[in-house]
């Protein structure tokens, strides 16, 4: 029995707000912003502020192989996205107790521990990359899932408006390391709440039989999936686009260190992410629904060059709120683009396998990027570093354009010559 209307309908209200709410959660432990300066403030480099992006680009990455093998087991994703969704979730918790009660007498160790929950938690997200977006597949409507996914980040993006605001005034009002460990306390809530909204989808089994093959058998099956051509390019470009992307991580530390702009004020670039964020998200999604999704990445790509143009010519605080509403846009057209393509690329038969695929490729790119990022900040300066991606950021507009075809204009030309 499939899913009625009306089912399609209640999955995509608690969906989105369960998206909406995790969102949130990510707002009040953000790894573009608040934990890069969390770890500043615990007395972290650059080498181990790029540890942030690459421990979370792991994490997101290399468990997917694992979640992906494990959801084609599953007939109902659910069951499986319910039962490891926690690890994702408690950490922030933790980080919480680690900035009330360990940071001040234990800076370094508090440090650690806290990139070590980040750990935990990326790469539960990781794991269950695969089975929730399988699930997505099955419960979403596919002519709404780039809507779907704009309502979601852009609902998250309006509520974490207010949780930039509540984040700056604990940054303002208390001392660290109290201050953080209210924003991270608000994170886990945010989540929790998130989870229960989760738990209300309604999801029917799947019909073909489950796959029962071993792990090694599976991984060499990879190499089927990169026998497509075009998904091959995607992943490419993905790559190029991992490198450029990670100066995102390095702007607040830029700003505080170069132009003496007060920890507070990363609060701000918080909020105008957001607002940002959210109204892009709201036309974003509809537009990849109607034009193809390949659209949406382009954008993303372009907001990236503006951004770091933007950086190299920055003269006073406008410029980084410029910078940060691009952030926003960057964020929205990633997000949405992504899923929504990947979703649209991959055969359903074989969509774990495709998702899992392009994470475990992605996984050394994403996690050596931020890295090597941090180390030539600390040799060749801010500059130095924002001009190389500049430079990458181009390689990679013109190698997505003339390379990557959209599989949504592809299915929709095919079902035009079948109707002819």
């Amino acid at each position: 029995m499939s899913l009625r209307e009306k089912d399609y309908s209640w999955n995509f209200i608690v969906n989105a707000i369960d998206n909406a709410f995790f969102n949130l959660g990510m707002t009040f432990g953000s790894i573009q912003t608040l934990l890069p300066l969390f770890a500043k403030n615990l007395g972290a480099g650059n080498l181990e502020i790029g540890l942030i992006p690459a421990i979370a680009n792991l994490g997101w990455a290399i468990p997917a192989i694992l979640g992906a093998r494990a959801s084609e087991r599953y007939k109902i994703k659910i069951e499986l996205v319910l039962k490891v969704t926690m690890g994702e979730r408690l950490p922030y918790l933790f980080m919480s107790f680690i900035a009330f009660f360990l940071a001040s007498p234990f800076p370094k160790l508090s440090l650690y521990l806290s990139l070590f929950l980040l750990a935990i938690a990326t790469f539960s997200m990781g794991f269950l990359g695969p089975p929730w977006m399988s699930m997505i597949s099955k419960v979403i409507h596919p002519s709404k899932r780039g809507t779907f996914f704009a309502m979601g980040n852009g609902l998250g993006a309006i509520m974490g408006i207010g949780g930039a605001f509540l984040a700056r005034y604990f940054l303002s009002t208390y001392q660290f390391p109290i201050n953080f460990g209210y924003s991270f306390l608000c994170a886990g809530i945010a989540l929790l709440i998130s989870f229960v909204f989760l738990s209300l989808t309604r999801e029917e089994p799947d019909e073909n039989e489950v796959q029962d093959t071993s792990l090694t058998e599976y991984i060499k099956s990879i190499k089927i999936v990169f026998k497509d051509k075009n998904f091959r390019n995607y992943t490419i470009s993905r790559i190029l686009n991992t490198f450029s992307l990670s100066f995102i991580s390095f702007v607040s530390v830029f700003s505080v260190k170069q132009f003496k702009i007060p920890d507070k004020i990363v609060a701000d670039f918080t909020g105008i992410l957001l607002i940002s964020q959210a109204l892009s998200s709201f036309i974003i999604g509809p537009i990849g629904d109607k034009f193809g999704h390949k659209i949406t990445l382009l954008l993303g790509r372009i907001s990236t060059i503006i951004s770091l143009i933007l950086l190299l010519t920055a003269n006073n605080i406008i410029s980084f709120y410029m910078v940060y509403i691009f952030i926003g846009i960057i964020n929205s057209a990633f997000y949405i683009g992504d899923l929504a393509f990947i979703l649209d690329l991959s055969p359903s038969q074989r969509r774990e396998l495709y998702l899992g695929s392009i994470n475990l490729i992605f996984a050394p790119f994403s996690f050596i990027a931020p890295i090597l990022a941090g180390k030539i900040a600390d040799t060749k300066g801010y500059y130095f570093l924002f001009h190389c991606f500049l430079l990458l950021g181009i390689i990679n507009i013109l190698y997505f354009v003339y390379k990557v075809e959209d599989p949504k204009k592809n299915v929709k030309n095919i079902n035009n010559s079948d109707s002819n």
